[in-house]
């Protein structure tokens, strides 16, 4: 559903929620809700239903409030498209930013176009490159997930250079928030853990590729000819939780002209949670089933029920059932951040405000480059392939980008 569509459904519940009388009032309540690529921030109480919809990214750990926020690297030359991605988080309170992933693999590829190709320079800010280059590099990242000072991510790449062959790269990864390392399973888990997870990690991608191999039917043929070039990566792995418990999701990487590009997902391994997730839990759900999602707060719950066309209805109920809907939704929600005296001093509320302000004026313009691009690779393995080739819109450089979150069985 379109943003726009978003809110204006968004305005007229909202409406109708203050033409209810006095007495139908909801309970009093404060909350952010993370849904899709946006963050909606609830007020509810006598006056009625209250709610602000921003194309921001929040993130919470020990108490305090992130952005974070994805912006264009781009490093072209006249003759070559070379765009990559990073990730930044900024502090609220301070208004600090900090880059957490920096795309290492797009500044490899534009050092070596420049050691190769003396003769060309790189593009100014307001330069185009040719329309048809030599060499196309493009990134794409998107966020899976958070817990607590870990963030997980998809990071997928393109090459292309006129007469050779394409080259295709997809892959998971973590983050930590705090000081952007890239750890391992073991320094999030602990050694021990870390340990047997990596064994659980190598016997289920043996086990796959052990299944797909036996397997008779057309189907599991082809991806059987293409299982040996998956190798499995000890550092391809999201953060994925279970009943509300962690676990780790390994995606083996594959490689050559049949598997680039994608990534094999492995089965989620329930993991024994460390001292850290106690403050990664915090705003993730309290139940749920077939028919929606729920939290518990103060006295009511807020719940989230799926759409048909894959957007939610969230709604309040009180302790004696009754329901107030709030607004339709761009997907169900992944997370609730409560804003009450204990989470959110009026420092906390100021820069929340000004950090929804900001996001507000986040620019949708793009410039696309009309090149002949790598094919669209998906990030997990599919049976079938799309050979048609995909035009690359391309963020303007330097700009804020709205950030786009998946989400991933």
């Amino acid at each position: 559903m379109p943003r726009s569509a978003i809110y204006a459904v968004l305005a007229l519940l909202l409406a109708a929620a203050a033409c209810r009388r006095p007495h139908e009032a909801p309970p009093a309540g404060e909350f952010l809700v993370l849904a899709g690529d946006s963050t909606f921030w609830v007020h509810t109480g006598s006056e009625g239903i209250r709610a602000r919809g921003s194309p921001l990214h929040l993130a919470r750990y020990r108490g305090r409030y992130y952005e974070v926020y994805i912006t264009d690297d781009d490093r072209s030359y006249t003759d070559a498209l070379i765009v990559g991605q990073q990730m930044y988080r900024r502090d609220l309170l301070s208004d600090d930013s900090a880059l957490v992933f920096e795309d290492t693999t797009i500044t490899h590829i534009a050092r070596w176009y420049g050691r190769s190709h003396p003769g060309d320079h790189p593009l100014d800010t307001d330069d185009e490159p040719d329309a048809e280059p030599h060499v196309s590099a493009q990134s794409e990242l998107n966020t899976v997930a958070q817990h607590g000072q870990y963030l997980s991510y998809e990071y997928k790449a393109d090459l292309s250079v006129t007469g050779s062959e394409e080259w295709h790269t997809a892959r998971r990864g973590v983050v930590d928030l705090r000081d952007a390392a890239a750890p391992t399973v073991g320094d999030i888990f602990g050694t021990s853990n870390g340990q047997y997870i990596l064994r659980r990690g190598r016997t289920l991608f043996a086990q796959a590729r052990d299944s797909l191999r036996a397997s008779r039917d057309s189907t599991s043929r082809d991806a059987a000819r293409a299982i040996g070039d998956f190798r499995f990566d000890d550092a391809s792995f999201n953060i994925a939780e279970v009943n509300g418990e962690p676990a780790v999701k390994f995606y083996a990487p594959g490689h050559g002209a049949r598997a680039g590009g994608y990534a094999l997902p492995l089965p989620a391994i329930p993991v024994s949670a460390p001292g850290w997730w106690q403050d990664a839990r915090d705003g993730l759900p309290a139940g749920g089933d077939a028919t929606g999602i729920r939290w518990s707060h103060a006295g009511y719950r807020v719940v989230a029920r799926p759409t048909r066309d894959d957007s939610a209805l969230l709604s309040l109920v009180d302790s004696t059932g009754h329901e107030w809907q709030i607004a339709v939704l761009p997907a169900l929600p992944r997370r609730i951040f409560w804003v009450d005296s204990a989470s959110a001093d009026s420092a906390t509320r100021h820069a929340l405000a000004r950090a929804f302000d900001e996001a507000a004026l986040y620019s949708d313009e793009v410039r696309a480059a009309s090149a002949r691009l790598p094919r669209a690779r998906p990030g997990t393995l599919r049976l079938a392939t799309d050979s048609r080739a995909r035009e690359r819109v391309v963020p303007r450089r330097g700009r804020k980008l709205p950030l786009r979150t998946r989400s991933y069985p």
